[in-house]
């Protein structure tokens, strides 16, 4: 048996999910007037030029020196070329302008700079370029939320080691391997565009939760951001494990979302009262339209508290000075979008990653405000009052009971890493089965496969969608 919930993930604050690709120099140019980059072809672009362009755009090219990025940018500068506008920041204006002031001959300085410059994307789909949200991310919100609630209370030695992680969470859910372990049996689909998306380039900075003459160590990021109000529609699902599965722990609907409500919200309001402490607007949580609903936090820069379990924590904090890292129980710093790479003063700083899970059926209708220079904060962000039902959680809106599909099981899959579109692929017998991102990956097998980016062996679970499968659990063969 299963109930299948369709959901709606309205995005608060600017969302980055990171793909591990960055717009290329020769695949965009900047609009200084509208704050706008250009994305288009570049196959489209060298069918633009003259005869004389393409030999002086053929020889930029032909050297292949690092200088050479600065003049293609250069010579793609003012141009009027047709393509995808993203929004940008009125700091990556400046920054541009001032990068292509730099010149040729300060070839060290040219380097710096052009590293600083690097604009990653967040997660997209190759066909349409549209960002969307992958099922493994929402899971893994899910997760950590439930793990901590299976901690809550529970006097649990915090293991230690390389794979301690990994031991904890297998105490805390009663497993042991991919089949019984709990969470196993939610599927939670890639969540896609519900109308109209837009992105935003901004900078990432770090600061420091308790204020201080001196400021924190890290150094800028430019990040494509999913606009607050954007929305996503997907589906969780969970299965009901059959008494012979091993798995002796379920999660119910109510369980899910009663572990998100609490362990979301009181990061909210932790955070909250960090981000307050350094002069960064701040607001009470949103509250959801229907019979549920709950925070989320996803994303790149979430913070390492929402993604850890609260009394078994060892969060690495980088010191100053040459001396080594220490670990504790809270992080020492936040990153915050903001609308340049040094600003002034933090009022126009917002954090990263809060979306909001509610029933589709609940979804707002309007989309909200985008991400300017001036940041708005979470309450100003979202498009329509939302209420929290956290204490009164009642049989799942819209559930249903369906046929479940057929899942198989490929023990001694083959298994390869795509960095370029964050893509594992698992073969076996003549079959291919591919899922986004990392986190279905055991972490004993990450060193081979993305580190020395090796294929791997592994025992695969696999799901039937058409004549294609898509992965939904790995375990490492004993």
């Amino acid at each position: 048996m299963k109930q299948q919930m369709e959901c709606c993930l309205q995005v608060l604050s600017p969302l980055h999910i990171g793909c591990d690709e960055a717009y290329e120099p020769t695949s965009f140019t900047l609009d200084e007037q509208a704050c706008r980059l250009i994305v288009f072809d570049p196959f489209d672009f060298l069918k633009t030029l003259s005869p004389a362009d393409k030999g002086i755009f053929s020889e930029i090219c032909r050297q292949g020196k690092i200088e050479s990025i600065l003049e293609i940018y250069k010579f793609m500068r003012g141009r009027l070329l047709r393509g995808r506008p993203v929004d940008v920041v009125p700091g990556l204006v400046e920054h541009y302008r001032k990068t292509l002031a730099i010149s040729l001959r300060d070839k060290v300085r040219v380097q710096k700079e052009l590293n600083n410059f690097t604009i990653s994307r967040t997660s997209f789909k190759p066909n349409d370029n549209q960002p969307y949200i992958p099922g493994s991310a929402v899971k893994g919100a899910l997760r950590t939320a439930f793990l901590n609630m299976q901690a809550a209370g529970r006097k649990i030695p915090t293991p230690k080691g390389r794979f301690a992680a990994k031991e904890l969470e297998k105490k805390l859910m009663n497993g042991g391997s991919f089949q019984t372990d709990p969470f196993s049996k939610v599927k939670v689909s890639d969540f896609m565009a519900l109308g109209e998306i837009g992105t935003t380039v901004v900078y990432a900075v770090n600061r420091k939760k308790k204020p201080s003459k001196y400021e924190a160590r890290g150094p800028y990021q430019i990040l494509e951001i999913v606009q607050s109000g954007s929305l996503f529609q997907g589906t969780i699902t969970l299965e009901t494990p059959p008494p012979q599965s091993g798995v002796t722990l379920t999660v119910t609907w109510e369980s899910l979302l009663q572990s998100a409500v609490n362990f979301y919200e009181k990061e909210y309001q932790r955070e909250k009262q960090s981000l307050s402490a350094i002069e960064v607007s701040t607001s009470e949580p949103p509250k959801g339209n229907g019979e549920w609903s709950s925070l989320l936090r996803l994303g790149r820069h979430s913070g390492a508290e929402c993604v850890t379990i609260e009394g078994h924590r060892d969060i690495r904090i980088m010191q100053g000075g040459g001396k080594q890292a220490k670990f504790g129980q809270e992080s020492t710093t936040l990153w915050l979008a903001s609308p340049s790479g040094n600003p002034v003063n933090n009022h126009t700083l917002q954090p990263f990653g809060w979306a909001l899970l509610q029933p589709l059926a609940n979804a707002p209708a309007a989309r909200g405000k985008t991400f300017t220079a001036t940041i708005h904060s979470i309450s100003e962000a979202s498009t329509a009052p939302i209420k929290q039902a956290a204490s009164a959680v009642q049989e799942p809106a819209k559930a249903e009971e369906i046929k479940p599909p057929a899942t198989e099981i490929w023990d001694g899959a083959n298994l390869s890493w795509n960095p370029g579109n964050r893509t594992v692929a698992a073969s076996f017998e003549n079959k291919k089965a591919t899922c986004q991102g990392k986190e279905l990956v055991p972490e004993s097998l990450h060193p081979k496969l993305f580190g020395k980016k090796k294929s791997a062996t592994a025992k695969v679970e696999v799901e039937p969608i058409g004549n294609a499968f898509k992965i939904v659990g790995i375990e490492c063969l004993v």
